[in-house]
């Protein structure tokens, strides 16, 4: 359907009929894209004038006419996405908030704006939601609020998206991927209402991880420590505890006397967190402690004539 208007005026004996036609149909769409501060995205406005005379007594009419066209600006669709995150130096349970903004910086009106984020965190997925225009007029930039995507974002206009993470313990033993942090880049797509948007908008966001920090202590103690005699059984008890923040492995001790002779922990092996952890029992090695938790192991020794001879 074309969009028609005619205007006469009358000049003597002489009707100017002047017609304007725009190529394009029009439809609610367009009607909202012409309102819009920028140019409409037709290639062409035509604007056709017939001009009408009649001769004296009405036997013979003129007419004549002439084209004017004026070319529209070409559609130059493009938005650009930024992506931010005030949070730093997180830790296993911190939880990261993000903040997503994209501008319609082209001259067309842009529908289903949206994002998708690639978050390399050993957690849950990140999806951005709860998009909002925050610069803008919601009569012409709208959204129905049904799902993450905006469906109508004028030239010049900012909507904004906001999505959280919280980091694993995973993030820290694997050291944010071997980098030390958690990266993410999002992609914004968008349809235009004319022309193509042509190429990958990304931006990166990177929040830096705790630092592996693996730390343990142990605590060692004797059942009697004053005046042993030769031939006595000294009981000794050794608290090993992990209060780093990633999981040890392979947790084991090795207690030589000052005689020089080697005391190996024995059988039984005690964890004694309430928190469990792995252990096959096949050793005196304690194959996984979790963090925060601890291990007992215990040996015993005879006291012989020489620590009393030499150590007295």
């Amino acid at each position: 359907m074309k969009f028609e208007t005619y205007k006469k005026t009358r000049i003597g004996g002489v009707t100017l009929t002047r017609l304007v036609s725009n190529k394009a149909a029009v439809s609610a769409v367009a009607l909202m894209t012409a309102i819009a501060p920028v140019a409409p995205a037709w290639a062409t406005i035509d604007n056709t004038v017939t001009a009408t005379g009649s001769s004296p007594g009405n036997t013979d009419d003129v007419t004549a006419t002439d084209t004017e066209t004026v070319d529209v600006e070409d559609a130059a669709p493009s938005l650009v996405v930024t992506k931010t995150s005030t949070d730093t130096n997180v830790g296993a349970g911190d939880t990261i908030s993000y903040t997503y903004t994209v501008e319609n910086t082209g001259n067309v009106t842009l529908s289903d704006v949206n994002l998708s984020d690639a978050h390399d965190g050993a957690g849950a997925a990140v999806t951005p939601t709860n998009p909002t225009l925050t610069t803008g007029d919601p009569l012409i930039s709208s959204d129905d609020g049904v799902d993450n995507d905006y469906d109508t974002l004028a030239p010049g206009d900012i909507v904004t998206w906001t999505a959280s993470y919280t980091v694993v313990q995973d993030d820290i033993n694997n050291n944010g991927g071997g980098d030390g942090d958690i990266d993410n880049t999002v992609t914004a797509a968008a349809t235009p209402a004319a022309g193509t948007l042509g190429g990958t908008l990304t931006a990166t966001e990177s929040v830096d991880l705790e630092a592996q920090n693996p730390s343990l202590s142990v605590i060692k103690t004797a059942d009697d420590t004053a005046e042993v005699v030769v031939g006595q059984v000294i009981t000794y008890t050794y608290v090993v505890t992990n209060n780093g923040n990633v999981p040890l492995t392979n947790v084991s001790i090795n207690d030589v006397i000052d005689q020089g002779t080697p005391s190996s922990a024995t059988a039984p092996v005690i964890l004694t967190s309430d928190t469990p952890a792995d252990d096959d029992g096949l050793d005196n090695v304690f194959d996984s402690l979790a963090i925060g938790d601890s291990v007992t192991f215990t040996t015993t020794y005879t006291v012989t004539q020489s620590d009393v001879d030499n150590l007295q």
